[in-house]
């Protein structure tokens, strides 16, 4: 039976588990882990030849397509990538398990002003631009299905927009600006770089989940974590201004970014007011973050 923060290593079918321990035993210990808001199975397993992380879902979960995702995207990443390597994945009785190396002396990577990560960060967004261009290889929607979905809820909000929306007049303006023919591109993008998803280790940052990732051009990756930094104490100026060291930034069409910052907001806008009650809360927090960066740039 499934808890309430996802599921336990006996939770997984006998054949589920067999198919595991066949890869990596004997199994010493296991150690459950937050798993996200996909509810998975996230453990940590203690094997004789050292540790490894294993992750799991069923098809039945509405999240199985992110895990199947995932799977592609980390079976097709180039050994330069900074990311934990996929040692195995199955689909067992129903269920997509993916086992990946462990991260060693890890801890999330912090994105707030002074951060010791924020170069390590910024370094590896450049890595994956510079590695990731062409797609290697993985089979991966389109950047414009993922920002497609984003402004289905966007447009939802702006329809009937309600009498505290802050800075309506600024987000409609930016939504205008959105040209998702200025999204396209080759490039493997993970589009969801955030402190949950980036670790910093003692060999430096690696980037974790690849659920969401999608092809598209190359500056849209620095976009995404623009209000991420915004989120974590940054203001919009000094956000941008870290944004510039990365050299794909630099061919950022402005309208473009302005037209994705309003999306991105507006959905979060939208989940804050009507996504599942545990989560309103910090979508409320990132909604006002890319807020600000929308205001900055319409003002």
């Amino acid at each position: 039976m499934r808890s309430m923060t996802g599921y336990r290593w006996d939770d997984l079918p006998a054949e589920v588990r067999a198919a595991v321990t066949a890869e990596c035993e004997p199994i010493l210990d296991v150690t459950s882990l937050p798993g996200g808001l996909t509810a998975g199975l996230a453990a940590r397993l203690d094997t004789a030849a050292g540790r490894v992380f294993v992750k799991a879902l069923p098809d039945s979960s509405p999240s199985a397509s992110l895990y199947q995702r995932e799977r592609f995207v980390c079976a097709a990443l180039p050994e330069a990538v900074p990311a934990p390597r996929l040692l195995w994945s199955g689909h067992t009785a129903g269920w997509i398990t993916l086992l990946i190396e462990h991260v060693d002396d890890a801890r999330e990577a912090k994105l707030g002003l002074a951060s010791p990560d924020l170069h390590g960060v910024l370094e590896l967004v450049q890595v994956l631009g510079e590695t990731l261009s062409p797609n290697p290889g993985a089979q991966v929607p389109p950047v414009v299905d993922n920002v497609e979905f984003l402004t289905r809820r966007a447009d939802a909000l702006l329809a009937d927009p309600p009498v505290d929306l802050l800075a309506a007049d600024a987000y409609r303006h930016a939504r205008g600006l959105l040209d998702l023919d200025a999204l396209t591109g080759s490039t493997l993008l993970h589009a969801d770089l955030h402190e949950g998803n980036l670790l910093a280790c003692p060999a430096g940052v690696r980037v974790v989940d690849w659920g969401l990732a999608c092809q598209g051009a190359a500056w849209v990756e620095t976009a995404l974590l623009v209000p991420r930094l915004i989120l974590a104490g940054h203001t919009p100026e000094q956000a941008e201004q870290l944004a510039e060291q990365v050299p794909a930034w630099k061919s950022a069409p402005a309208d473009a970014v302005t037209g994705l910052a309003a999306v991105w907001s507006l959905f979060r806008e939208f989940v804050a007011r009507n996504g599942p009650t545990g989560i309103r809360a910090s979508r409320a927090q990132a909604a006002a973050a890319g807020r600000t960066w929308v205001e900055y740039r319409t003002s």
